[in-house]
C-alpha cells in the first residue's frame, strides 16, 4: 500500500504544479515558466509512464530491479519528485514574498508583451559592442589555437563505420578550454541575440556585424562538438527567440507547433545520424532520448545512493568540496562505474539525482527551493522592461540553463550551462552600461 500510495502523492505534486502555473503565474514565458514546462514534460507524466510502462522494457531497468530494496528505491524517487515540485514553487513564493512590487511590475510587463513594440532605446550600448567583441576575439583564439576547422574536416573524412566515428568524438571533440566552454553553451548565444536584436532595431550595422561573426564562431564551436545535440539546441534556441519578438503567450497552439518543430528539428539529424532506421524508428529513439534516458539516468543515481554507495556529503560539489577539503569524486563517474562496470560511460541526471547523492531529501528540498528562487529572481531583476532585445536574450539563455539543470547537477547547471551565470553576464553589462551614460552625462552638465 505504501508504494502506489507514493506514485499518488508524486502525481498529486505534478497536478498542483501545473495548477500552480496556469492561475498563479500566468500561460507566459518566463524564466520560472520555462523551468515549470521542463519539468512537468520531462518529469511530469512522462516519469510515471517510465516508471510504470516503458521502463520494464529497459535493460538497466530490469537490472536495477533485481535487488532485493527496489520498492525502497521507488518510493524515495516518487518522494522527491513530489519534495522538486513543492520546492520549486516554495522557492517561487519565496521571492515573489520579498519583492511584492517588482513581481506586479513584472506581470504587467509580461502582460502586455504582445502589444508591445522591441523596445532598444535610442542611445548606442557600448558596453554590449563591447562583451561582443571582446566575446569574438577569444572565441577566434581559442578556434584557431585549437583546430576547430581540422578537427572537423578530419571528422568528415573518417571513413568506416558509426563506432569509429564515435571514437574519433571521444578523442577530438570539444574545447578543452572551461571559459570557452561556457562562452560557447551560454554568454555567447545570448550576446549573439541581444546584439543581433539591438543592432537590428537601432539600425547599428557595426553590431550586427559583430554579432553576426560571433554567431559564425559559435556555429563552428557547436560543430566541433561533433555531437548533434548543441546544434539541434541552438536551432530551438533561435525558435524561441523568433516567436518571443512578437508573442509571448504560452497556448495549446504553441505547445503543438513546440512539438512539431522539435520532431522536424531531431527526427531529420537523428536519421542523418543513423540511416538505417525509419521514421518511426526515429521517433521512438526521439521519445527515449527526450523522455526516458532522463528518468533511467534518475533511476540509476537513486538505486546507487545509500544501499550501495554512502551519500556523499558535497564530495560531489566541486567548490563545496574544496571547502570542506573532500577529495572531489563526480557521482555521474561513481553512478556509472556501479552500474556499467566503467567510468568512460557517464551517467549524468537532473539536479536532484546529484542533490539525492550528497544530502538525501533535504539536499533535493534545498536545491528544488534554491531552483526556483533564481528562476524567479531573473524574471524580476531582467523582464521588468518588457519586451527588449535583453528580455528575448535572457529567455533563450534562461532555456539552454534550465535544458542542462534537466541532465546535470544545479552547481553545474548556474556555472557552465548558463541557467545563472549568463543573466549575470547580462545584469553586469547593464550595470556598467549605466554607469557609463551616467558618467557621460556628468562630463557633458558639470555642476
Amino acid at each position: 500500500m505504501i508504494l502506489p500510495a507514493t506514485y499518488i502523492i508524486a502525481a498529486l505534486s505534478m497536478y498542483c504544479a501545473a495548477i500552480y502555473v496556469v492561475y498563479r503565474m500566468g500561460l507566459y514565458i518566463t524564466s520560472s515558466s520555462i523551468l515549470f514546462a521542463f519539468l512537468l514534460v520531462v518529469h511530469g507524466p512522462a516519469y510515471l509512464v517510465f516508471m510504470l510502462f516503458r521502463g520494464p522494457q529497459s535493460i538497466m531497468y530490469r537490472h536495477i530491479a533485481r535487488v532485493d530494496d527496489f520498492n525502497s528505491i521507488v518510493m524515495s524517487m516518487n518522494l522527491s519528485i513530489a519534495l522538486l515540485f513543492a520546492g520549486i514553487i516554495a522557492g517561487t513564493e519565496a521571492v515573489n514574498y520579498i519583492a511584492p512590487a517588482r513581481v506586479r511590475e513584472v506581470e504587467r510587463a509580461v502582460a502586455a508583451w504582445n502589444e508591445q513594440r522591441l523596445e532598444a532605446g535610442e542611445s548606442h550600448s557600448v558596453c554590449v559592442m563591447l562583451a561582443v567583441i571582446l566575446s569574438l576575439i577569444f572565441m577566434l583564439f581559442v578556434s584557431f589555437d585549437e583546430h576547430h576547422l581540422s578537427v572537423l574536416m578530419g571528422y568528415l573524412a573518417v571513413s568506416g563505420d558509426e563506432f569509429d566515428k564515435i571514437a574519433y568524438r571521444q578523442k577530438f571533440g570539444g574545447s578543452q578550454h572551461y571559459l570557452y566552454r561556457i562562452l560557447l553553451g551560454s554568454i555567447g548565444p545570448m550576446l549573439i541575440i541581444w546584439g543581433a536584436l539591438l543592432g537590428w532595431r537601432q539600425r547599428w550595422c557595426s553590431l550586427l556585424v559583430a554579432a553576426t561573426f560571433l554567431f559564425g564562431f559559435t556555429l563552428i564551436g557547436k560543430l566541433e562538438t561533433l555531437s548533434k545535440g548543441p546544434i539541434a539546441l541552438f536551432l530551438i534556441q533561435l525558435v524561441l527567440v523568433f516567436y518571443l519578438v512578437s508573442n509571448n503567450r504560452l497556448t495549446w497552439k504553441v505547445a503543438l507547433g513546440s512539438l512539431i518543430a522539435s520532431v522536424l528539428v531531431f527526427v531529420p539529424i537523428i536519421r542523418i545520424a543513423v540511416p538505417e532506421v525509419d521514421y518511426w524508428e526515429a521517433l521512438d529513439f526521439l521519445y527515449y532520448r527526450a523522455f526516458d534516458i532522463s528518468n533511467e539516468a534518475l533511476l540509476e543515481f537513486f538505486g546507487a545512493f545509500p544501499a550501495r554507495i554512502p551519500y556523499m556529503w558535497g564530495a560531489n560539489i566541486r567548490f563545496l568540496a574544496f571547502l570542506l577539503g573532500h577529495h572531489y569524486v563526480p557521482s555521474f563517474e561513481t553512478v556509472s562505474q556501479l552500474w556499467r562496470g566503467t567510468t568512460g560511460s557517464t551517467t549524468t541526471a537532473m539536479f536532484i539525482g546529484d542533490a539525492w547523492a550528497d544530502f538525501s531529501y533535504f539536499g533535493v528540498a534545498l536545491f528544488s527551493v534554491v531552483a526556483g528562487a533564481v528562476c524567479r529572481a531573473i524574471d524580476l531583476f531582467l523582464l521588468k522592461g518588457g519586451k527588449t532585445p535583453l528580455s528575448v536574450a535572457i529567455l533563450a539563455s534562461v532555456f539552454i540553463g534550465v535544458y542542462n539543470a534537466m541532465i546535470s547537477a544545479l552547481p553545474t547547471a548556474f556555472l557552465s550551462g548558463g541557467l545563472l551565470s549568463a543573466p549575470a553576464a547580462a545584469l553586469l553589462i547593464v550595470v556598467c552600461q549605466r554607469r557609463a551614460d551616467l558618467m557621460q552625462r556628468k562630463c557633458w552638465w558639470p555642476n
